[in-house]
């Protein structure tokens, strides 16, 4: 009797403690529009022009928001969850298939700016925020995101803009090459970007947070950035193999080159690094980096320093 009681003691905390852990991270079943101010419309899924946006008004998973230039609005994806779209913003909102508990959101940026508040409780997939440039996730208290880009997109330049601002709680970056897994309270990230993401320039705009430089191993690159340093990230694929080459320039605050090196991507064989020469050069490393030879490419890195429309 005395291990039938115990064991109907562990079904029941079991039981709680998964209760409690879905209602810790669900989300409301739709998504709800609300304080709509100005020009604000909707696109379902299934809708082939759109509307105007109803305030209070719950949508469907897929549905596309926009704001015109004097409209904003809430979206609640629950009590506590809730992202400001500000002017000229434009978005939508998706469920990944396999959610459970209505726990996971995506909401895909394509331009605009949002003001994300949500509980300290998320787990770090529960809530991303995907855009041409990168993705975000691990949201805790208070943020920002911003993404403009140019009206027609430039080979060789620079034509997409991402900041993301993080006023109290903290958040994660993850892009093509890099993440920026843990960007504190105060902290502020500028990322410009070339359409087809050739190109990546990340500006360290406020606070000491860690770069880390995903190269296709089990062991990524850590860079420290501070305040006004920079890491720029240029990618190639190999005339022999097709293989992506990709060159890493970090730059110090000053302005001096603080490191550079190549790598295959996934392949830890083959790497080269020119950091003991950066101090030395003005112009920036991957202009003179090497990239692992035998691969048909000596740098992939465009020679325009003007690269960047913002």
């Amino acid at each position: 009797m005395h291990t039938l009681n115990r064991a109907v003691n562990l079904a029941v905390v079991g039981v709680l403690t998964l209760t409690t852990t879905l209602q810790a991270q669900s989300f409301d079943i739709l998504f709800r529009v609300t304080g709509v101010k100005g020009a604000c419309q909707a696109k379902k899924p299934d809708a082939a022009v759109f509307e105007p946006a109803i305030n209070g008004k719950a949508y469907p998973f897929g549905t596309t928001i926009r704001t015109g230039a004097d409209g904003e609005t809430f979206l609640l994806l629950s009590p506590d969850d809730t992202i400001r779209m500000l002017p000229q913003s434009e978005l939508a909102v998706y469920e990944p298939e396999g959610t459970l508990g209505n726990s996971n959101r995506v909401i895909r940026l394509a331009e605009g700016r949002l003001e994300i508040s949500v509980r300290d409780n998320l787990t770090e997939k529960s809530l991303v925020i995907d855009t041409p440039v990168a993705a975000c996730a691990g949201f805790v208290g208070r943020s920002r995101i911003d993404l403009s880009k140019a009206k027609k997109a430039t080979k060789d330049k620079l034509d997409l803009l991402m900041q993301v601002h993080t006023e109290q709680g903290a958040v994660r970056v993850n892009g093509p090459q890099f993440s920026v897994p843990n960007m504190k309270s105060g902290s502020a990230l500028r990322i410009e970007s070339s359409t087809d993401r050739s190109i990546t320039r990340l500006v360290n705009e406020s606070n000491d947070y860690l770069v880390n430089i995903e190269n296709g191993t089990d062991t990524p690159v850590p860079l420290e950035t501070k305040t006004r340093s920079t890491v720029r990230i240029c990618r190639e694929h190999a005339a022999v193999g097709g293989k992506l080459v990709v060159s890493v320039l970090e730059t110090a605050p000053d302005g001096k080159g603080k490191g550079n090196f190549a790598f295959v991507l996934g392949d830890p064989t083959l790497s080269a690094t020119g950091m003991p020469t950066m101090a030395d050069s003005p112009t920036g490393g991957v202009f003179n980096a090497t990239a692992p030879s035998g691969l048909g490419i000596t740098t992939n890195a465009p020679q325009n320093r003007t690269e960047s429309i913002f």
